[in-house]
Formats: C-alpha cells, structure tokens, sequence
C-alpha cells in the first residue's frame, strides 16, 4: 500500500476541524504495508503533539498518524507507518496492518464530550475509507497486554457509535445544536506587548474585539462575560518572549468572580517551557461553564523570581464560542 495522503480528506468528511502537520504526507517510519483496523489511544498528557510527531526517548516518531487534541481538533501527522502498537495481540492491529489515533488525556481526566464525538466520526470515516467495519476498531487495551489505554471508555459502547456513524455518515456534528441556538463567538486580539514581571502572573489586555452585538469583552480589557449560563469552547494562541531557556511559564484559562475581585479557579491551564531562543508560542483551548455570577480571564504566570521579565506579544489572540445550556 502506498504512502496515505488522503487522511487530510478522510478526516474532513467528520465535519471536525483539521490541521495538516508540516510535512505530514512524508512522514513515517516507510509507507503503510496495509490498513486493517484501527487502534485508540490516549497520550497520558496534555499538549503533547510534538511527542506524537518526534517521538521519545528510545521510539522515534512518529508514534500515530493522527493526534486528537480535547477541543475535538483532528491533527494529521503521518502518511506512513508509525509505532503505535507493539506487540500487538492481533494481526490486523499491528504498527504494519492499522492506523493509530492518539488522542489527548493524561489518562486520568474526564473526556471532553467534542473529542469522543471527534474520535467516533474519525474511527468511522477511516473504517469507510479503507473497508472494515466497526469491530476492527480497538482500543490498545484490546490489542497489547501491556497496555491501558484508552482510559475509562467501554470499546464495546465506542464502536456501537462508530458502527451508527458507519451506517449513517454526518448523524452527528462537532457540536449539536438546534437550529435557532448559534453560539456567541468572540474573537479577540492583544494589540500591544505586556510585560510578566518575574514571580508574577498578568492577565491578557484585549485591544481589539470582534463579536456581535450585546458585547461579551468588558471594559476592563481582560475579561470575558456571559449574560447568562453558557457552555464555553475556547481557544488561544500566546507567544511568550524574554524567558531563559527551558523556563517554565504557565498560560490559563482562569475563572473569578463577576467583578474579578476573588479567583475561583484555573478552568484549563498548562506549562509551556520555552524554546533554545527563550520564546514560548503555545496553543491553550478547552471547554467550561460561564455564568452571570463569573468571569473568564486569560493569565500568563512567569513563576521565577530571579529571572528578567517575560513578555506576551501583542500578537496573542483567543477565540470563545459560547453555546446556550
């Protein structure tokens, strides 16, 4: 079997956004011998694409032909054979003879609705593709002894859904919602370079906002509101300068009280370490509950006390898509 660049395609037909990695249709370990079946995964972390890709220490990536991140964003990373599972226990489910899907979890945290409907659609459009059904879908639990992956979910329940999405392609979407329910999206942008003096946090200073009218972005530049209970999807991209290399900054989607006087919590929160050119530039999404009675901020916190202070380009940006519960 040749190299597999048609995934792309394969997993646009889920109705699923898709990002095509760098280089994707030439990558993996030689072309795909066969495919047969697939094999679930979870990654046991957060925000680790690049392990997926490059692989770790003793197994050189890439590790899956795709990553599914919890926003429910399908990354296609290789068009070849990947080590993905072995010793496998069947020989349909080998690194040479099936697809590997990894999909983010630390093995531990619930399932973000929008990523299991994600994993079903593409676990169905794969099985269309390639001309297996719905009982040559497993999880590596299933298919190596060793392992305990995907955490917490019944394969035999997973493919009862994969099996329905067989039968009938686009039953299920991204995110289901009724006709008259359309989400408030607010997209915002930080036009100026804030400063994250060291052993200290900022909130991000939003310039510029683009939304429907009633505005969702206050006065005070930093916070997101809701005019009333809503289910938030979000995401942001922030570039970090002036760290030394290695240093850890953490970038959160943070919660406080409707006038910002009290944290509440971190609703999603990660540590990004900064690159040779103590540059951080990180992606951070994830999915919460808004009400009249908080308030959404995003933080950067630079958490070393001897080190010169960090800042957040004004390039950072974020995207919040707010849905009636």
């Amino acid at each position: 079997m040749p190299w597999l660049t048609q995934l792309a395609d394969v997993a646009r037909r889920t109705g699923f956004p898709v990002t095509e990695v760098g280089g994707w249709k030439t990558c993996g370990h030689g072309p795909q011998p066969s495919v047969e079946g697939v094999v679930c995964h979870h990654t046991a972390g957060w925000n680790d694409r690049s392990v997926v890709v490059n692989g770790r220490p003793g197994l050189d990536g890439p590790l899956s032909h795709f990553w599914l991140q919890h926003t429910g964003r399908i990354w296609v990373v290789a068009a070849g054979r990947c080590w993905h599972n072995a010793p496998s226990t069947s020989a349909h489910h080998t690194n040479s003879a099936s697809i590997g899907i990894e999909a983010e979890n630390d093995g531990h945290s619930p399932w973000p609705q929008v990523q299991l409907d994600a994993y079903h659609a593409l676990c169905a459009e794969l099985a269309r593709e390639f001309g297996f059904s719905a009982s040559r879908v497993k999880g590596h639990k299933e298919v190596n002894l060793q392992k305990v992956d995907p955490h917490s979910l019944s394969m035999a329940t997973f493919r009862a859904d994969v099996a329905a999405l067989i039968k009938h392609p686009g039953s299920r979407t991204a995110i289901k919602q009724e006709e008259d329910d359309v989400p408030e999206v607010i997209s915002l942008g930080a036009g100026e370079d804030q400063d994250v003096p060291a052993g200290d946090e900022v909130a991000v200073h939003w310039h510029t906002e683009y939304t429907d009218d009633p505005k969702g972005h206050s006065a005070d530049g930093v916070a997101v509101m809701a005019s009333a209970s809503r289910w938030c999807i979000v995401d942001g991209l922030v570039k970090v300068r002036g760290l030394q290399p290695g240093q850890e900054v953490d970038i959160a989607w943070s919660r406080y009280n409707r006038d910002g006087s009290k944290f509440t919590d971190d609703a999603w929160r990660l540590t990004a370490h900064a690159d040779a050119s103590g540059r951080v530039e990180e992606s951070v999404g994830g999915q919460f509950a808004l009400n009249k009675n908080n308030q959404l901020r995003l933080r950067v916190i630079n958490p070393r006390e001897d080190v010169a202070t960090a800042v957040v380009e004004k390039v950072s940006m974020a995207k919040i898509s707010m849905f009636k519960r």
